[in-house]
């Protein structure tokens, strides 16, 4: 190796410049992401059914949105929950899907099933699970006297608008 750098300086010379400017344009134009853009294949879609328990809520809410939401093309995998007073249900999807065309897909499902939940249901959200979705805070509220509903009124009209207020 030495004796190459002595024979034949210029290459050597010409091959150290390459490298730094690599290094200089990679330095320079490289992006540093803590979270990539990363496109999830997953749907959720969350229905509220006040007072209702577990039971109720898989029978009247989850068990129909299984049935109406199971039958989109490329859907791998269909996971629900069934809590008191929620129903979540999660649809896992292709690797390569277009995650527009079914959101819309999913939407026109929902707004079929709708008309068989019962009236006190909540509309169904439908959320797109995204890696910017990690920054979130998670609270419960209880305020001891309250009904599910007065408590419900409570939350919207005094405590979210504190927690907007918030830088």
């Amino acid at each position: 190796m030495i004796k190459l750098g002595v024979k034949k300086p210029y290459t050597i010379l010409v091959a150290v410049i390459a490298v730094i400017v690599i290094g200089i344009v990679a330095l320079t134009e490289m992006q540093t992401d803590l979270l990539p853009d990363i496109e999830t294949p997953y749907l959720i879609v969350v229905t509220t059914y006040p007072g209702a328990t577990p039971e109720k809520v898989e029978e009247n809410v989850t068990k129909v949105m299984e049935a109406g939401l199971g039958t989109i093309n490329g859907v791998l995998n269909v996971r629900s929950t069934s809590a008191e007073n929620y129903s979540m249900v999660m649809l896992e999807f292709e690797e390569d899907t277009d995650m527009d065309a079914v959101l819309v897909k999913v939407s026109a499902a929902v707004n079929q099933v709708k008309g068989m939940l019962p009236e006190t249901c909540g509309n169904p959200n439908i959320l797109e699970i995204s890696m910017n979705m990690l920054a979130s805070i998670y609270t419960s509220v209880a305020y001891e006297g309250k009904d599910i509903f007065e408590l419900s009124d409570f939350v919207e009209d005094i405590v979210v608008p504190q927690i907007e207020r918030i830088d």
